[in-house]
Order: structure tokens, then sequence, then C-alpha cells
């Protein structure tokens, strides 16, 4: 029994010292990483976290509802589909033909309403924004150099080149390694760290820019603080958040308001979580897709300048499979780009077809991490079953 005890004892101090030496070490917020993930049942961020972080309203306005296709409920999803969306506890499978409404299906608890996390699809916002921003005399354009707006990289030789595009094309050379499932990494701190802004800007420059194409979530994170700065030179007070409903989310008529993750409360001088967590639904993600598909315009009215679109839909010039902040496959007998984000989010948009698919959901078809850059499989069924269902 004492030597049960001395063990015990012994585990204790240990558990204790590890525990000191990883607050010490400044990997502190493994503990909220911790609680958010493994205490609420899940190895990673799932697509019900925002109740874990403060968020900021992203307001709709009036509200202009999908118009039905006339084939709308007519064909099911087929066995095959419908079992695999449902083996990776899918939550949303929309369709989009031509601007209306050709098929949805929900799983329960989620439903047509229902908000859940983008993750990386928000990559793709903030390009967008920053399109708009250019549009807006807000930004000097995407060629802008980074350190315009992020003195902090102004005695940087690297920081000095990089510009806003190269950093949405991820090709600014800026040093990171993504990471969703390591503990003690940038990725987890990023995401459970509670100041983005000191995790990015914390990381120079380990490539040329325009040298390399390396996808990095601090990427986003940096254009997202960039932005920040560039609204409050233009209109204290207006937020990252509040410009995308100005912008994007009224002009488009969401079909209800969103919300984007904050690292921490705005009072304590919170930021948007840029690249990931904007919570919306399937329908309004939608229409995400259906403006770029739509080359920026949206009931006739340009809310993203074409040539801006046009370059973030073809290949960033290092890689096929990435544009600027969009994932693609040109070379696909059905062209396609997308929004992707973690566990499978996708709004998949076809132009030739007119086509615009929405998958999300808790789970995506495992592959090993060094796949990552390449388009996953499920994609092309989930696009293969809209070109089935539009007949």
């Amino acid at each position: 029994m004492k030597a049960l005890r001395r063990w015990i004892l012994g585990l204790v101090v240990v558990l204790a010292l590890a525990a000191l030496a990883i607050q010490l070490g400044g990997h502190g917020y493994i503990w909220t990483a911790l609680r958010y993930t493994y205490l609420q049942g899940h190895n990673t961020a799932h697509i019900d976290d925002a109740r874990n972080f403060a968020q900021a309203p992203v307001a709709a306005g009036a509200p202009q509802p999908w118009p039905a296709h006339p084939r709308l409920g007519q064909t099911a999803l087929s066995p095959d589909t419908r079992a695999f969306l449902e083996e990776y506890r899918s939550a949303a499978f929309l369709v989009i033909h031509d601007g209306r409404l050709l098929h949805e299906t929900y799983w329960a608890p989620y439903g047509a309403d229902s908000r859940t996390n983008s993750f990386s699809m928000a990559k793709t916002v903030v390009t967008m924004l920053l399109a708009a921003a250019a549009a807006d005399g807000i930004v000097g354009g995407l060629d802008e150099p980074l350190a315009r707006w992020l003195p902090e990289y102004a005695a940087d030789p690297r920081g000095q080149k990089a510009t806003l595009a190269q950093f949405a094309a991820m090709t600014s050379g800026h040093d990171w390694t993504e990471n969703y499932y390591l503990p003690l990494n940038k990725t987890t701190e990023l995401y459970f760290g509670g100041d983005t802004a000191a995790t990015v800007l914390g990381q120079g420059f380990e490539a040329e820019p325009g040298s390399a194409f390396e996808y990095s979530s601090a990427s986003t994170q940096v254009l997202t603080l960039a932005l920040a700065r560039a609204l409050q030179a233009r209109e204290p007070g207006l937020t990252v958040s509040q410009y995308l409903s100005r912008r994007l989310w009224q002009p488009l008529g969401m079909e209800a308001d969103a919300s984007w993750s904050l690292d921490r409360p705005r009072e304590q001088g919170g930021i948007e979580m840029g690249y990931c967590c904007l919570h919306s639904s399937a329908r309004n993600f939608a229409r995400l897709g259906q403006l770029l598909l739509d080359g920026g315009r949206w009931n006739g009215q340009a809310l993203l300048p074409a040539d801006a679109v046009a370059r973030m839909t073809r290949p960033n010039g290092f890689v096929d499979h990435y544009g600027m902040g969009l994932w693609m496959d040109p070379k696909h007998r059905t062209p396609f780009y997308f929004l992707q984000g973690h566990l499978g989010q996708y709004v998949i948009v076809a132009p030739t077809e007119r086509l615009v698919v929405v998958r999300l959901g808790q789970y995506r078809k495992p592959r090993p991490q060094d796949a990552r850059p390449v388009v996953p499989d499920e994609v092309y069924r989930f696009l293969d079953e809209a070109l089935r269902l539009r007949g």
C-alpha cells in the first residue's frame, strides 16, 4: 500500500511538473484546447463550437429566398451518396443550378436555419472582402505591400516586399506549419490562444515572397489584421464583421444573420478569426458561391470587381489546385473551384454547368496529412451527385 501511495504521489509530481513546463513554455492554450475539444467529445475543433468563443454579429438585411428550381424535390440522393454523407455525419447537402434551389437535404439536428462553422471557407470570404476594399479605395489594391498596414514587417527585407495578393494566394513566404491535431503547435495556438495578432506577427518569413506555395491559416489571419486596420483608418469603429454585413451579407439577401468568432471579446481587443469560423447556413454559404459564379455580380449589381474574381478563380502560378483564396481543379472534365473548410465543409462551383454545391458536416473521409494539398476525392463525388440531380 505504501508503495502504491508513493507511486501515485510520484505520478502527481511528474504531471504537475509537466503542466508547469507547458505553462512556462508558452503553451497555456493547451488547456483551452482540451476543454473545447476532448471535454466536448471531439479530437479537434468542431462545427458547433460557436458557443466556445465570443461572437461578432454579421447582420442580414431584407432576405431574398432562393427561387425554386422546376426539378426541386423530384430527385432523391443516390443511395451510395446518402450512405456516404450519413457515414461522415453530414449536416447539409444543397445544390443550386442556374441560380435556383435544385436540392437540399439536412440531417438532424440540423436544418435550413442551422448555423455551423465554415472553418477555412472563411479564407475565401476574407479575400472577397479585400477585393471589395480595393474597389472601395480602402486598400490600394490587391498588390499593395502588406507592410503599409502592418509596419511590424517594415524592417523585414522579405516582409517589405510581400503583398496582400501573395498572402491570399498562399505564396507570401510567411513562416508557418499547418497542423490541426497536434496539441502543441502554432495552429492550435492560433485557434485557442486568444491573441491571433501576437501569434501571427511573431512569425517571420522563411522564403522570398512569390517564390512558392504553402497553405497557411496564419496568412489569412495576417490579411484579416491588415483589413481591420485599413477599415479603422477609413471609418473608426468599423469592424471586419460589419464590413462583411455591409458589402456582402445584406446585398446578397442572406436569409439570416451570421456570426464570426473572435479570438477574445471585442472589449478586450478581440478581432475576427478570419482564417476560419464564420458561422452560417448552407443556403447562405451557397450565395457566396453563386456570387463568384456570376463574376462578382448579384441581381445586376457589381459587388466585387470582375477582374478580382477572375484572379481568385484561376491557378496562382505555382500550383494548379489553388488560386487566390480558392481551391480548384481546372483540368477536370467539369472544371470547378471551391471553398474548403476543416472536416469537409465545401462550397463547390462548376461554372460551365452553372452549379453550386454545398456540403457541411461533422467529419470528412480521412486521408494522410501529406495529401492535404490535393483535391479530396469526396469533392468529385459531391460534384458528380449534383450533376446527376440536375439531369
